[in-house]
């Protein structure tokens, strides 16, 4: 596990703050915390930021407070959560088309997609799909093709 920024409350609140102001800043500011750390020993899927309706909280998860994290991947969390109370729990079309509006929308998914096995506690080769082994074929020789 990687260290904890010292100030991550600080950090945390300020990178909420951002995304309130640039997106949501007519509505009232949520209080946004990082979650507990639950410690298993093997994830299978893991849930980066919730919700709550009935505190108006949003929570994220504590392992987005690692250093190596990018802070545009926590801006992305905190937007998502922030759709949702504003559009309900549903991830529908209007939700989708809303949360493209980020502006490190692309950014935040494609780190999130490349580091999942990082964030489930597993390594690379544990994620990737086992294939079989191919068998050594004869040399060809190899030819070059000229263009011009």
């Amino acid at each position: 596990m990687l260290p904890f920024p010292d100030n991550a409350k600080d950090y945390l609140e300020s990178l909420a703050g951002g995304v309130h102001h640039a997106y949501f800043w007519k509505v009232p500011p949520l209080p946004v915390r990082w979650g507990q750390q639950i410690s298993r020993k093997r994830r299978r899927s893991i849930r980066l930021g919730s919700y709550n309706h009935v505190t108006t909280e949003i929570r994220i998860h504590p392992l987005l407070r690692a250093a190596n994290v990018p802070a545009y991947v926590i801006e992305s969390v905190i937007h998502h959560e922030y759709l949702h109370h504003i559009l309900g729990p549903n991830h529908n079309r209007r939700f989708h088309a809303s949360e493209r509006k980020f502006h490190y929308y692309r950014e935040s998914q494609e780190w999130i997609r490349r580091h999942l096995f990082l964030l489930l506690g597993r390594r690379r080769s544990e994620l990737q799909p086992r294939r079989a082994p191919v068998p050594p074929q004869a040399e060809t020789p190899r030819v070059q093709l000229a263009l011009f």
